[in-house]
C-alpha cells in the first residue's frame, strides 16, 4: 500500500484572509470555492502540488488558535525549497512575517526558516542538506 499526501485542512475564523495569504506569498490558485459547505465557507488552494482546503468556523465551534506558543497537535507544515535565504528574501517581499529567520538548525543541520500565517498557522521552509 502507497500513500502520498492529499491536502492540508485548516480551520479559519476569515477563510477570505487565510486563502488570500497562500495567495499573495505563494502564488496559490483557488481550485473551488463554497459560500455554504456544512455550514461554514470552504474553499481550496493550490501551489507547488499542495492543496490547503480552508473551511470556516461552523456554528457552535470555537477553536482556539491562539493558545500559547507550542500546543499539542499539529505544530505547522514544512514546504521544501531549492534555497531558505533566497526563499525567505523572496516571500519577505510579498509580505510574510518570518518567526524564525534562515538559519541552519533543522534536522542534521539543514536550512530552516518559519513563516506566521493568520491565525497562528506556522509554516517552515525546508532544504535538503
Amino acid at each position: 500500500m502507497n500513500f502520498r499526501l492529499d491536502h492540508v485542512h485548516i480551520v479559519s475564523e476569515n477563510v477570505d484572509e487565510m486563502s488570500s495569504f497562500f495567495q499573495d506569498l505563494f502564488l496559490a490558485k483557488v481550485l473551488s470555492y463554497d459560500e455554504n459547505l456544512k455550514g461554514a465557507p470552504n474553499t481550496v488552494v493550490e501551489f507547488g502540488g499542495l492543496r490547503v482546503f480552508i473551511r470556516g468556523v461552523r456554528p457552535g465551534e470555537d477553536p482556539d488558535a491562539f493558545s500559547p506558543e507550542l500546543v499539542q497537535g499539529l505544530d505547522h507544515f514544512g514546504l521544501e525549497v531549492e534555497n531558505v535565504e533566497e526563499s525567505a528574501n523572496i516571500l519577505r517581499a510579498r509580505g510574510a512575517k518570518f518567526i524564525v529567520e534562515p538559519e541552519a538548525s533543522g534536522v542534521g543541520g539543514r536550512m530552516i526558516a518559519f513563516i506566521c500565517g493568520p491565525e497562528n498557522v506556522r509554516i517552515e521552509l525546508c532544504q535538503k542538506k
